[in-house]
């Protein structure tokens, strides 16, 4: 769990956080930098404070930080648009989840307790894990059909489907089943990109690699496998090719 926190915790310092700014946190609170390149080693840097959370100073610097990068990532999700924080929106509860174990001095983490692996045998049993979303959900997945969207009808959060760009167009049924999702309050947006191929499925801080299209769920078992160590890599590529990607107009 311990090595989590410093994944975590490491990311949002080198996301929200500047080389030259956290050279002289450091200094301030007489933490020695040491470097990976060019830039410092963040990984080490967390990793002293988190082994060491207790020392006086290592816990001035993490009262100090904490509620900064809490403060920058929220700040992120306001003043951008929904289509550029992919990053943020999957970082902000496990920061304010950070302050909660690190401020507070508790030593039992509430973060996650492990991988969450699951398989799915119906598309009721997607509908139900879906609904749980409490930030953006954002849906890897190809081909897409009015099975994709009877998955999602119960989001309250915004919703993004990125999808491959074929020669194939969606069915008018998609089109007006859309449509009319979107007419009772449903928030979605899909993109379609020229380079697609894992699936996966990103919400509340989590990300999971899906083993087969979202339609084809009743006809064969859906799993999903969490990303834990590959997360960070798979949200920030995931985020580039939304920005690249092209919307689906509807």
């Amino acid at each position: 769990m311990e090595e989590e926190t410093i994944e975590i915790l490491s990311d949002a310092v080198k996301e929200y956080y500047g080389d030259y700014e956290l050279e002289e946190l450091c200094s301030r609170f007489g933490m020695q930098v040491e470097y990976r390149g060019a830039h410092p080693n963040h990984k080490k840097i967390v990793t002293q404070l988190i082994t060491q959370k207790y020392h006086t100073n290592h816990q001035r610097f993490l009262e100090t930080i904490l509620p900064k990068l809490l403060r920058r990532c929220e700040e992120r999700i306001l003043n951008t648009t929904w289509d550029v924080n992919v990053f943020d929106e999957q970082m902000l509860p496990h920061l304010k989840k950070l302050q909660q174990l690190l401020l507070k001095g508790d030593r039992k983490s509430p973060l996650k307790s492990g991988p969450v692996n699951r398989f799915f045998t119906s598309r009721a049993d997607l509908v139900k894990f879906f609904a749980d979303a409490q930030t953006a959900l954002t849906i890897v997945d190809t081909p897409l059909g009015e099975g994709t969207l009877e998955c999602i009808r119960g989001v309250q959060t915004p919703i993004r489907i990125l999808t491959a760009m074929g020669l194939e167009e969606f069915s008018a049924n998609f089109g007006r089943r859309l449509s009319a999702l979107r007419a009772k309050g449903l928030q979605v947006e899909i993109r379609r990109h020229l380079k697609m191929s894992d699936r996966f499925v990103i919400f509340n801080g989590r990300c999971w690699m899906v083993s087969c299209p979202l339609v084809d769920v009743g006809r064969v078992t859906l799993s999903i496998i969490e990303c834990v160590d590959t997360k960070p890599a798979v949200v920030k590529e995931i985020g580039k090719k939304w920005r690249e990607a092209r919307v689906y107009r509807r």
